[in-house]
């Protein structure tokens, strides 16, 4: 079975698909990964103001970098450990792939883990826009 959803997996990720939801994996299965946990406060998920200028958060400037590697990954982690409501925070980056005025880079895949999801519930938009490995 492991095996199974690591091919599935491999084959989304050649294609581009993203974003991709996988139920029951830990973060650290993904490497050159920027891992976001499902209770981040909303404020880290749009830009600031420094002076004059508006700025990325802190992990958009991880994101780009680890992108000059040939790809990148965004892991949102066990996003329905927050409520239905809660999770609607990342919507904006599930279905327009930014963050503020922020592009994600085009060699960015998102994953979004989940863990106990016959107990705790998946917001209906976010699971439109994933695909199940």
């Amino acid at each position: 079975m492991i095996i199974e959803k690591a091919d599935v997996l491999n084959a989304y990720l050649k294609a581009g698909i993203s974003p991709i939801l996988m139920k029951d994996v830990t973060s650290d299965t993904f490497i050159n990964s920027v891992v976001l946990k499902a209770n981040i406060d909303k404020s880290e998920l749009v830009g600031h103001y420094e002076d004059v200028e508006y700025l990325p958060p802190a992990w958009y400037d991880e994101l780009i970098e680890k992108s000059k590697n040939g790809y990148s990954m965004l892991v949102i982690e066990n996003i329905n450990e927050v409520s239905v409501e809660e999770q609607t925070k990342f919507i904006e980056i599930l279905k327009y792939k930014k963050v503020s005025t922020f592009d994600l880079p085009k060699n960015c895949l998102i994953v979004v883990t989940c863990i106990n999801s016959s107990e705790k519930r998946l917001n209906e938009e976010i699971d439109s826009l994933v695909a199940y490995v």
